[in-house]
């Protein structure tokens, strides 16, 4: 099956929000489809923003996320963008489908951290792990919906460690549906359920509080009302 498009989804003379669809690499490397490659074919001009290797985007999403990631336009809100990450000031919310029954909100406070540079998983920090490196992570996460084997969350993070929701859902015993790397047992249509649904920040041209919405692609909706949670939760979100 061809992966979905990515849309422009927000644009004005700042910034502009791109909706990711899963399998799609953020930046240039050795495989395809890369979304920087989809957004300078629609915005030429862009190439000029920011570093010549990471071009316009602000941030990252793993290869298998959706959703709404950010892109400056010019290279005079591309760093204040980039700070307002660094500084933990983004609000980032998901939907993600993890597996076991939540019955009420959670926050979880352990630290994440890699054996290796380019270790393919994260891993709680914990006293006699030997890790390369270790940084404190905050997730919370509330229950929207749940049926049989799954609840469907939507999941806050204001830290950006790669893999932090994967990592915490799974060191709590509530791995995200789909994410074999992190034992989940269930499948959610080859990628694992998370969806980056909503980024709340300043804008960085007039400094006011900012949001920004990606609806679920039309493949989770559909996979969402197969395992009967079709309604009610989207009354529940911000």
């Amino acid at each position: 099956m061809p992966s979905p498009e990515p849309a422009l989804i927000f644009e004005d003379e700042s910034l502009l929000g791109v909706g990711k669809p899963a399998g799609w690499h953020v930046f240039p490397g050795a495989a395809k489809p890369v979304l920087w490659e989809w957004l300078l074919a629609q915005r030429p001009g862009l190439a000029g923003v920011g570093p010549a290797r990471q071009p316009a985007f602000v941030h990252r999403l793993d290869l298998g996320t959706s959703g709404v990631i950010l892109a400056a336009c010019t290279p005079r809100t591309y760093a204040p963008l980039r700070q307002s990450f660094k500084d933990g000031v983004v609000e980032k919310d998901y939907l993600v489908l993890a597996e076991g029954a939540l019955e009420s909100p959670k926050t979880i406070q352990l630290p994440l951290g890699a054996r290796y540079r380019r270790s393919k998983r994260i891993q709680v920090g914990s006293a006699g792990k030997n890790l390369r490196w270790s940084r404190e992570a905050h997730t919370e996460v509330w229950p929207l919906a749940k049926v049989r084997e799954w609840t469907l969350c939507r999941v806050r993070i204001r830290t950006g460690i790669r893999h932090q929701i994967r990592a915490h859902m799974a060191a709590v015993g509530h791995p995200v549906a789909g994410d074999k790397a992190y034992g989940a047992r269930t499948g959610a249509d080859g990628y694992p359920f998370l969806h980056a649904w909503r980024l709340a920040l300043p804008h960085p041209g007039t400094g006011e509080p900012w949001v920004c919405r990606c609806p679920l692609p039309e493949d989770r909706v559909a996979f969402l009302a197969h395992a009967g949670l079709a309604g009610g939760w989207a009354e529940m979100l911000p």
